[in-house]
């Protein structure tokens, strides 16, 4: 049995202070990365007296998170979300393991469930013609807009019924602020009481209080919004995900109340909306400075496909290079660099490379994606983006496909089919229609050619490690494509009531 004392390798600290100098405010996920290749896959830190454990290794993490779930599903407070925007632990996401949290997670498998067997597909074919359509219309020029568009409609149509045409819809913006400030309050840097949570004792009405409440308000107005439509109002005969959660005859009965984190705040819509959203602008990104690979792919698409119909979900079996880029596309630049942490529940002892290390109870647990998925042992040439990576000799997709995208255990995203399937069409779609280029527009803040980059400066360095705008050129690969194109957007069923049928025995 390990001493108490041995904790994994790190850097050394001051006193009492450890590494909390050491700890960047922006790109705390290169920091993290950068430990990971000095001292190993299992690196331990001091942040003035807090355990932080941070594991680079993929097995170390199925090991500790996933088979010892029991122990290490917790999650850490963040004394802003948890005294003030959230004090009834609803955002099941940032929650500690309790009822609220199994409930939430019990009901959303079986939402997912459904999405598994394709009660969503006609939903997201739909979103993802009328994206192809948008970036027909004006060349890309606006690109960075209509994937917003369509990862926020995808998710708020299958959730209430709220379909989004043109991404300009007030409610539309409205949701994307509320998410906005809602993953702002529970970054470190969202408020001074997430770092120094003893100032929260000073009485009487702080910034960080009104901050709150106005927060709550916004957002409470707004889910009422969203919910009456989907429960009483014109999506009420809709399939919907906020319809299943309100559905009655089920042993939990009505948890209408869930439907609000599920989609608005910590939870599935969440992750899924940042997720697909920036893995499409980073897809985008790899189109423009890795192009080499994109010839294979259309080449395997035109043979299963054709020239006279767009992709479906039908094609999916039959197209396993999409699925490889959709996987190269979350490992080579991930939208969630170090993931949400975990927290332990009590001790334990963990091997790792024929070492035992001390877990103490409390600890904080990061499982770093963005070292797991640049391990120089799994991933050759790691920086590259590289989708025959997942392929064998036969071209079809390796078994045993492992990610960490989505994190790990009981605390894995449950919005993985939707997510997955959101980014496979909305690839395969473009990849059919588009060549897609640089802009030989210059940058309007120096004047000159604008410069593509995949390094840190070229992405925000937030919990979402967003790439920032950049542009890019849409063209048709050739004239019958677009009108197909057009010509398959006039013919397509747009009637959510049509492509979220309540189930017959509802």
């Amino acid at each position: 049995m390990a001493s108490k004392g041995r904790r994994p390798p790190g850097p050394p600290g001051l006193p009492f202070l450890g590494n909390v100098l050491q700890v960047p405010v922006k790109h705390l996920a290169t920091y993290f990365r950068g430990l990971c290749e000095e001292y190993g896959g299992f690196v331990s830190l001091n942040l003035a007296g807090f355990a932080i454990f941070l594991i680079g290794d993929i097995g170390l993490a199925k090991e500790v998170l996933e088979k010892r779930s029991a122990k290490f599903s917790s999650r850490p407070t963040i004394p802003y979300v948890r005294y003030h925007v959230d004090p009834a632990e609803v955002y099941w996401v940032f929650s500690k393991q309790n009822e609220t949290h199994f409930i939430a997670r019990k009901l959303t498998a079986g939402v997912m469930a459904g999405v598994r067997a394709g009660e969503t597909e006609r939903l997201q074919q739909f979103e993802a013609l009328l994206n192809v359509t948008h970036l027909l219309d004006d060349g890309g020029k606006n690109w960075f807009d209509h994937i917003n568009r369509v990862s926020a409609s995808m998710v708020l149509s299958a959730a209430f019924g709220f379909h989004c045409r043109t991404g300009q819809e007030p409610d539309l913006k409205e949701v994307v602020a509320c998410l906005a400030e809602a993953v702002t309050l529970s970054s470190p840097s969202g408020s001074i009481i997430n770092v120094l949570p003893f100032l929260d004792i000073i009485p009487g009405p702080m910034p960080w209080r009104k901050r709150a409440q106005i927060h709550r308000k916004r957002e409470d107005a707004l889910y009422d919004k969203l919910i009456t439509c989907a429960i009483s109002g014109e999506a009420s005969g809709m399939n919907t995900w906020a319809a299943a959660f309100a559905s009655k005859d089920k042993p939990e009965g009505d948890q209408r109340r869930l439907v609000n984190e599920f989609t608005l705040v910590g939870g599935s819509l969440r992750w899924k909306l940042h997720v697909t959203t920036v893995s499409m602008h980073t897809f985008i990104l790899a189109c423009i400075l890795y192009p080499e690979w994109i010839p294979r792919a259309q080449r395997e698409i035109d043979a299963i496909v054709g020239e006279d119909r767009l992709p479906s979900f039908k094609d999916r079996s039959q197209l396993p290079y999409v699925d490889a880029i959709v996987r190269e596309t979350l490992r080579w630049r991930p939208a969630v660099r170090f993931g949400i942490p975990h927290q332990s529940t009590a001790d334990d002892v963990v091997e790792y490379k024929g070492k035992e290390y001390f877990i103490p109870k409390g600890s904080i647990i990061f499982a770093v994606t963005w070292a797991i998925e640049h391990d120089q042992e799994r991933f050759k040439d790691h920086d590259s983006f590289q989708p025959d990576r997942f392929l064998d000799h036969t071209n079809n997709l390796k078994p045993g496909y492992e990610t960490s995208a989505f994190g790990f255990g009981r605390r894995v995203c449950p919005g993985i089919p939707f997510a997955e399937r959101t980014l496979w069409i909305n690839i395969a779609m473009i990849l059919w229609t588009f060549n897609i280029r640089r802009s030989d527009e210059p940058d309007p803040k120096t004047g000159l050619p604008f410069k593509y980059d995949d390094s840190d400066l070229a992405f925000s360095g937030e919990f979402t490690n967003a790439p920032f705008e950049f542009p890019a050129v849409f063209e048709p690969r050739s004239a019958k494509r677009a009108e197909v194109v057009r010509q398959e957007w006039e013919d397509c069923e747009k009637d959510l009531n049509v492509l979220l049928p309540r189930p017959k025995e509802q």
